[in-house]
This record gives C-alpha cells, sequence and structure tokens, in this order.
C-alpha cells in the first residue's frame, strides 16, 4: 500500500516525515470536526481538515490517498452565489455538499510460508467538497495523488473537507490483525505485516547485564532480574529524515501502560552497521555451528525470521541497551519467552484500541472506555462544560486519536431521527435539547448531506489465493479510523500492490541513450511482474529501502537497467566476451570463471568473490572451505566451490535478494566498504542526476547506462513519491 494525505503540499528541505504530515493534514480539533466524537459526545467517524495555502495560487486541491475505484460519486448543488438562509446548506453557516468515496483494494503483506498476499479493503470518503472534477466519474479507477476537486465550505467556514476512512469487520482483522479485543502477549505477533516501530514484550524474569556479554552467548545466571513487565521499542530512522537522524536506531522501553521509561538510546549508524554486525555475530561461533548471517541480519532487522532462513541455533542472542526501572542494562531481545511484534500489530501499549459501541441505534457515545476519560470528577455524569474542557486536554486527545470505533454512519438519510433523536432530550451532556423547529432544520440539512443509500458500498469478498468470489454491502454500522493516524501507520508499509508495481514496471519498457528513448511494447506481463513482487518487496523490508519514496525509487531505477525490469536476470554475453571482460577480475582466477560467474539477479551480481561471499552470507558454503584472499595467491590455495551460480537466476527470493545484499553490503573482495550500504548515500529529496550517479557508481564502480537509470529513477520517484508533477 502506499499512501499519501488528502492534500500534497511542497515539501520544504529538511522538513521530516512528521513536520509535512502535519500541515498536510491541519485541523479536526474538538468542537472543530475532531474524531471520534463532538462536544456532546456525538460519534463523528471523521475528522475535519483545512486545505493548505497553495503559493499564491489559492488553497491544494483534494486528492485521492491510494489508488482505487470511485464508487460514488456527487457534484456541488450549490448555488453560484451563498444558499439562502433558509437552506438546508445554511445550518450554522454555508455548507458545501460534494462527494466523492473511493474504494481502495491493496495489499499490506504476505505470508512467508506461502507468500500469500495479505488484501485488504477500506472506504476513503471526501464531503463538502465545492467542486469536484468532471474526469472524477463513478466506477473509474483513479490513482493516488489524483485530484478529485477543491475543499468547500463547513458551516460557513472555507477550504475544509470532511474526511473518513472506513472499513467492514472482515477487513478489520486484515488491516489490524484482530477483530476485537488487545493484542496477546503469549505469542509473537502477525508475520504477514511486519513494519514500523518493533516491539519486544519483556516479562520481570528477563535478565539485565551492565555489559554486553559475548555475541554467542545468550544468556547467564548473573544478571539482575528486570523486576517489571516491559515493552522494549526498536526503531530504525526512516529514510526520508534529517542527515543527522538517518541510518540511526533509536531503542525506548515502554511500560505496560505504553508511557515511556526516559527518552530513547540512540544507536549511531545502526542501520548501516546491519551487515557488518550480523557477520561478526555469525562468526564469534565455532564453523560447525556457525547461524546464517543473513538470518542473523534479519534477526537484528526484525527481532525475528522473516524469510526463508532458517536462524540456527534459534537462540542466537540479539543484545540491546536499553532502559530499565533502575538504569541501563543489556538483554538479550531473543532470549525465551520474548515475544515480538510491530506497528502492524496495532497494540494497546501504544494506544490502539478497538471500540465497538453498544446496538442501541443511534449515534451518542455510550463506550465506557471513552465516557471514563472525560468523566473528569468520577461522579458517572458528565456535563457539557467538562466534555468542552476534557476533550481538549491533550492526554485525552492522544487518547482518542488512536481509538478504531464502531458504530453507524451518520450520513444515512433513512436513520437520523434514530441517530439523532437524543438531541431533542434533556441530558447532562446535552442541557439545551433542540426544539422540534430546531430539530426539523438539523433533519433537513442531514438529509442533504446523506449519500449512504445512494452509495450502496460493496465489499468485494475474495479466496485464499485472492480471486473475488463475490460482493456483500459494507453494512451503515461500521469501523471507524481516525484518517490522520491511519495514513502515519500505513506509510510505513510501503508494499507494493499489484496496480502499484504495473505503474512501477510497466508492460512497455523504455530506455533512455542520451537523448534518444527506445520503446519496446509488452516487453514484460503481469505473469512475469507476478513472479518477483512479493520477494521484491520482501527484500525491501528487509535491507529498509521502503523506508522512504526516496530509497525505493533508487532501488527500482537501479534495478530497471540492471535487469531491463525484471526480464533479464542473467547476462546474455557469450563466452568470450564475458572472459574478454571478467577474466583475471572480481575474483575470476580460473578458466571458465567468467562465464561461470556472469552477472545474474536483480542487480547483476557478477565475480567470483561477490558470488562467494554471498554464498557465505546466505549459509550455503562456510568461509572456512577456502583460503581468505585466494585470488591473490599463488601455488596451493583453497578456492570457494560454488557448484550452482544459476540458483542467481532461477530461485526468485535469491534472485531478488542477491540485489538487496549488495545493496547493504556494498562488498568489496569479500569486505564491508567503510561507508557500506548504499541507502547511506540516498539523500531525502527528489533524484537528480548527480545523485543518481553516486549511487550508480556505488553498485557497477563506472557510470555504464546512466542516463537510463536517471529516467528510470526519476519515472518511479513520480509513482512512488509524494510530489506532484503538471
Amino acid at each position: 500500500m502506499l499512501i499519501s494525505p488528502p492534500f500534497l503540499p511542497p515539501r520544504a528541505d529538511n522538513q521530516t516525515e512528521e513536520q509535512w504530515l502535519e500541515v498536510a493534514m491541519s485541523g479536526g480539533e474538538p468542537g472543530d470536526g475532531s474524531y471520534p466524537v463532538s462536544y456532546n459526545l456525538g460519534w463523528h467517524g471523521g475528522m475535519h481538515l483545512q486545505a493548505p495555502v497553495r503559493g499564491n495560487a489559492g488553497m491544494e486541491p483534494v486528492r485521492a490517498i491510494a489508488d482505487g475505484v470511485v464508487v460514488y460519486r456527487r457534484g456541488t448543488s450549490e448555488p453560484p452565489g451563498a444558499p439562502a438562509p433558509d437552506s438546508p446548506l445554511s445550518y450554522g453557516g454555508r455548507t458545501s455538499d460534494g462527494v466523492v468515496v473511493i474504494r481502495h483494494e491493496t495489499e499490506i503483506g504476505a505470508a512467508s510460508q506461502r507468500n500469500t498476499p495479505t488484501r485488504v479493503v477500506f472506504f476513503s470518503v471526501y464531503m463538502h467538497l465545492h467542486t469536484v472534477r468532471s474526469a472524477v466519474r463513478q466506477g473509474r479507477p483513479i490513482y493516488r495523488k489524483g485530484e478529485l476537486g477543491q475543499a468547500g465550505y463547513i458551516r460557513g467556514k472555507p477550504g475544509q473537507i470532511h474526511f473518513e476512512i472506513i472499513c467492514d469487520d472482515v477487513n478489520l482483522r486484515k488491516l489490524v490483525g484482530r477483530s476485537s479485543g488487545l493484542v496477546s502477549h503469549a505469542g509473537n505477533g502477525r508475520c504477514d505485516a511486519v513494519f514500523g516501530e518493533l516491539y519486544f514484550h519483556l516479562a520481570e524474569s528477563v535478565r539485565v547485564y551492565a555489559q554486553r556479554p559475548p555475541l554467542n552467548r545468550p544468556a547467564s545466571l548473573d544478571g539482575a532480574m528486570l523486576g517489571e513487565d516491559l515493552f522494549v521499542g526498536l526503531r530504525y530512522a526512516e529514510g526520508d529524515g534529517t542527515p543527522f537522524t538517518r541510518g540511526h536506531a533509536y531503542v525506548t522501553t515502554y511500560r505496560q501502560t505504553g508511557t515511556p521509561l526516559g527518552a530513547s538510546l540512540v544507536e549511531p549508524d545502526a542501520e548501516y552497521n546491519l551487515y557488518r554486525d550480523a557477520n561478526d555475530i555469525s562468526e564469534a561461533y565455532p564453523a560447525n555451528a556457525r547461524p546464517v548471517p543473513s538470518a542473523v541480519y534479519e534477526l537484528l532487522r526484525f527481532g525475528r525470521i522473516v524469510g526463508p532462513d532458517s536462524l540456527v541455533p534459534a537462540d542466537v542472542p540479539h543484545w540491546r541497551r536499553i532502559r530499565t526501572p533502575s538504569g541501563t542494562g543489556w538483554v538479550n531481545l531473543n532470549a525465551q519467552g520474548v515475544h515480538k511484534f510491530s506497528d502492524a500489530d496495532f497494540p494497546q501499549w501504544r494506544g490502539w484500541q478497538l471500540i465497538e459501541e453498544a446496538e442501541d441505534g443511534n449515534c451518542l457515545c455510550n463506550a465506557p472506555e471513552i465516557l471514563r476519560r472525560v468523566d473528569f470528577n468520577r461522579d458517572g455524569s458528565i456535563s457539557a462544560d467538562e466534555a468542552h474542557t476534557r476533550l481538549v486536554a491533550p492526554e485525552v486527545k492522544a487518547f482518542l486519536k488512536r481509538l478504531i470505533c464502531k458504530f453507524p454512519t451518520e450520513w444515512d438519510a433513512t436513520t437520523i431521527d434514530s441517530c439523532w433523536g437524543w438531541l431533542t432530550t434533556r441530558s447532562s451532556v446535552n442541557s439545551k435539547p433542540m426544539t422540534d423547529t430546531q430539530f426539523d432544520r438539523l433533519r433537513a440539512h442531514n438529509r442533504a448531506l446523506a449519500f449512504w443509500k445512494d452509495a450502496n458500498l460493496q465489499v468485494p469478498r475474495h479466496d485464499l489465493e485472492g480471486k473475488i468470489t463475490g460482493h456483500g454491502a459494507l453494512p451503515s454500522e461500521h469501523w471507524h479510523f481516525d484518517p490522520r493516524e491511519f495514513i502515519r501507520i500505513f506509510r510505513k508499509c510501503k508494499w507494493l500492490s499489484p496496480l502499484e508495481f504495473s505503474l512501477i514496471y510497466t508492460d512497455t519498457y523504455q530506455q533512455k541513450v542520451g537523448s534518444r528513448l527506445e520503446t519496446a511494447r509488452n516487453a514484460l506481463s503481469h505473469e512475469a511482474r507476478e513472479r518477483y513482487r512479493i520477494q521484491i518487496n520482501q527484500i525491501a523490508r528487509k535491507y529498509h529501502v521502503s523506508g522512504s519514496s526516496y530509497r525505493l525509487s533508487h532501488f527500482l531505477g537501479q534495478g530497471a537497467e540492471e535487469s531491463r525490469t525484471l526480464t533479464l536476470m542473467f547476462e546474455r554475453r557469450s563466452e568470450a566476451s564475458c572472459n574478454q571482460l571478467y577474466s583475471g577480475r572480481l575474483g575470476n582466477d580460473l578458466p571458465g570463471d567468467a562465464f561461470r560467474y556472469r552477472g545474474r539477479g536483480m542487480k547483476q551480481l557478477t565475480g567470483k568473490y561477490n558470488y562467494t561471499e554471498y554464498w557465505v552470507y546466505r549459509g550455503w558454503i562456510i568461509r572456512e572451505s577456502f583460503d581468505r584472499s585466494w585470488w591473490e595467491r599463488r601455488g596451493v590455495v583453497r578456492r570457494p566451490v560454488i557448484s550452482n551460480p544459476d540458483v542467481l537466476g532461477a530461485d526468485t527470493y535469491a534472485v531478488i535478494d542477491a540485489g538487496g545484499w549488495y545493496w547493504a553490503a556494498s562488498p568489496h573482495r569479500g569486505e564491508p566498504h567503510m561507508l557500506s550500504s548504499i541507502n547511506r548515500m540516498i539523500s531525502s529529496s527528489r533524484p537528480t542526476r548527480e545523485n543518481v550517479r553516486v549511487v550508480t557508481r556505488a553498485i557497477n564502480g563506472g557510470e555504464a547506462g546512466l542516463d537510463n537509470r536517471e529516467f528510470h529513477t526519476d519515472r518511479i520517484y513520480r509513482v512512488v513519491g509524494d510530489e506532484v508533477y503538471q
């Protein structure tokens, strides 16, 4: 899933992701269109967002947040001037009635055992549009960043929209990993989707050490017990951070309530050192009992193994320095009984809760979890003043924004009386009940805005293989997300769906040479893309390439040149040509090596010493089976034996992973560079010829195909990035 805000203001230089999102999605304050309740504790399924100013040209337009299909469209019925004072659209001030609803069918991950994608369906709702573009038509597809129209008026305030994100029971379980209750500590979290911050549940009996124990020593009894159940969060900085934060890891200790236990501990350059650290841990073991470096890499990256390589022995320690109630110390995050999770689990210790409204048919919140937070004096009754005071309190706002709530839609014209009739009755929170005349005006206003029955939103049902088996109506009582938080959390996902991937690697292949653009139609097919798409997503997560759209565009742009967009997974040169290019180089020191170890895989891994190091990394050979620097030695020497080099062109995981390994390790004759990891070289800015040149040199040592690499990197960034191009 690629997702972005409904407004896309330009990003300032060195503006962090969080800073940009605050500008892109401002508004939704209590009493002014907040989620999930209003001041009178009526349910409010979305949020009122303010359109940012667009330079000197008015306001930013409203845009689709993700690829999807327009399933409902209603143009504005506002007259050219302001509506008449007695118009239903003049209730409390001028209100616009344009509506667009988009159904999004996408993916957020895949179960590694079967490579079965986790397909999800949700709806985004854009209301109070002043204009709706004529190109936005019901039944037509629309792509992320596609313009929907202009923000309108909400009760006299210009440039605003009401924005909702909703789903049914089936897709809630797919999106957040459950449909009720809390995340269990008794086992690990979901493995089909793993992204964002990682979490480790530590029981009070976990041992803490003043100094880091040996890399190959899982535990001992000489450490002090933790003494309190805690969660440890591990976050690798996103790739679009400032130059001073990229590459760092942040370790945060949380109490059971989710309260951080002091500031995060910073591990400088931890991401860039993952390959080095994985090898150090592996080589700390005897040669005959050495864990596979690739599996150790995943242990450090995800806290567990999510790919095909097994961790043997299973108790390889994962040492991290953390804060504890008594100071700091080292703990083994792979100790027995430690369970692992991520942001994809929407865990309660990070504030996420599922709230299901009692089935009383009205839109008055009676959820005890919310009422307890608002009832400040704990007298069992909430006054209007108390609600106003509590709903603006920072701790209450923080609590409410991560509630996922199930309650009836407010946009069904047939249920207005049952939903809102309580407004005519006096209560502690409704001290000034509406008269019949006032409620008649509210009813007319809501009917003018309602769309639910006309939209008839349908949810596709899929079988285990992803084929649509039928459709069902989205119930009028369904799940609502705080739209800002939904977008924030799923922007960490970046798992490419089939549609998104088809926009990146299109059926028509183009190659740029100088100023000339060559085209080959039907060079790629859906079947060819699907052969590698899941593996590309897995590897992009593993090597943190999906940490930003900048990294992702460079990785896939370089892959477009190296593999001719997945159509060329081995170098098509004659043996004579390979001998001329590679003999006596790259570790090729025997007759036939140049052809045997020619370029293969998505990044065209070339040369015997690169093959050798990847084979060691995957545990297919051990380092002790050959002499170090064999290519520089004379006389009798033990060379590496690689019996199946063609695996890099045939095994779909290895084809892509070898490219990811090279991206992370940047090896030179088997040794990491001082600046290991190409991710380090990618700035938080739109791809340019100069930064494409830097990455190109890191990959192949020269500038071969630079024009084409730049062309594809820029083209792909237009798909995966947030910038809007005219």
